[in-house]
């Protein structure tokens, strides 16, 4: 699974519309035009950054040398589905607001998605999941469904703040449970005022999210409306 941020998956769409309008890529300075850049350098510096990603190919000594890979970084012929990340959910409390920021997407392999592909990434706040194998800073994919039983890892909505525990229902009281021998992580007892958002699919740890993210961090990107 490979992050892009907003500014980076819109470089990638530029290029594939102009694809499909042309017949044939556009030429960096046709792209810096397009995506409204100062400077040729910075057009590459992203298509840098695509092509270690594996999303794109440059030929040499071509003007028209970029190529968008069919295949993913290993080689295998999945579609790759982009999930964005569209906000931050807390694993202690209830004290962490659900914030739409498309600034940043997940490339998953559709096998994980689904066929439906009606998922979103969200980013974990706290500890009260450790033992399920949730860190602060994990990237948690959460599919949106009602369809939910008890055992289950869910998003919870409760107002208009965002947890993740483990869902428990005795008697029509809806639990949601912590998985964190500490103590002081206590069971969430609900009745009313809230809705089970999804269920989560899988975790993709900060440690893989934050080795991509170190490729971002030296390129001085150029911001545009």
């Amino acid at each position: 699974m490979t992050i892009l941020t907003g500014k980076q998956k819109r470089v990638l769409e530029n290029i594939s519309l102009y694809l499909e309008a042309k017949g044939e890529p556009p030429t960096l300075d046709e792209l810096r035009r397009n995506l409204g850049f100062k400077s040729i350098r910075t057009v590459v510096q992203y298509l840098d950054i695509l092509e270690r990603k594996g999303f794109v190919v440059r030929r040499k000594y071509a003007r028209r040398n970029i190529e968008l890979r069919p295949i993913d970084a290993e080689g295998r012929s999945e579609t790759l589905v982009s999930v964005p990340v569209v906000a931050n959910v807390g694993c202690d409390d209830l004290s962490v607001y659900a914030q739409e920021q498309y600034d940043e997407f997940l490339q998953v392999d559709k096998n994980i998605a689904g066929e439906d592909g009606n998922i979103v990434a969200v980013r974990a706040v706290g500890d009260s999941m450790l033992d399920a194998g949730i860190n602060s800073g994990d990237y948690i994919l959460v599919q949106f469904t009602d369809n939910v039983k008890s055992g289950d890892r869910v998003a919870a909505i409760v107002g208009d703040m965002v947890t993740v525990k483990r869902l428990e229902r005795r008697d029509g009281v809806t639990i949601l449970y912590p998985e964190n021998k500490d103590p002081k992580y206590k069971p969430i007892v609900l009745r009313e005022d809230f809705k089970i958002a999804g269920r989560v699919l899988c975790v993709i740890p900060a440690a893989v999210a934050d080795a991509d993210a170190n490729d971002i961090t030296a390129v001085v990107e150029e911001s545009w409306e």
